[in-house]
């Protein structure tokens, strides 16, 4: 029996727990106003990128959390959702989960399975 997946869900919970009382500010993509137009395409594709990674992850396509008329636009419920818990995978990684020295790295995939909603429940024994 593997007790890989309940260590790693209860390490990053651990991780959460300890840090949760920190602000959480990540900068996901830079100051666009800051950029050179060459370094802003760049930076668009590096999110495109990261965004496909993401939907792949998590079993979904685009439409799930975006509008597609605005992607930029934050009126869905899972858009929000999705910005929070891609703050908390970034804490994460900044706190040891990032794949280096052995360590596993934090991704969606690490909860999510593949599916929206993770189904990950805990055996309660006494």
């Amino acid at each position: 029996m593997s007790y890989k997946k309940p260590v790693i869900m209860i390490l990053a919970l651990a991780l959460l727990s300890i840090f949760a009382y920190q602000k959480l500010n990540v900068d996901f993509g830079g100051r666009a106003e800051a950029q050179s137009p060459q370094k802003l395409i760049k930076s668009e594709e590096k999110v495109r990128k990261e965004m496909i990674v993401i939907s792949r992850q998590l079993g979904v396509s685009c439409t799930e959390c975006h509008n597609v008329q605005n992607f930029k636009n934050e009126d869905k419920k899972n858009f929000k959702i999705g910005r929070e818990h891609m703050k908390i995978t970034e804490m994460l990684k900044a706190n040891g989960m990032n794949g280096q020295n052995g360590s596993p790295e934090a991704t969606c995939f690490m909860c999510h399975m593949g599916k929206l909603r993770p189904d990950y429940k805990e055996n309660v024994t006494e």
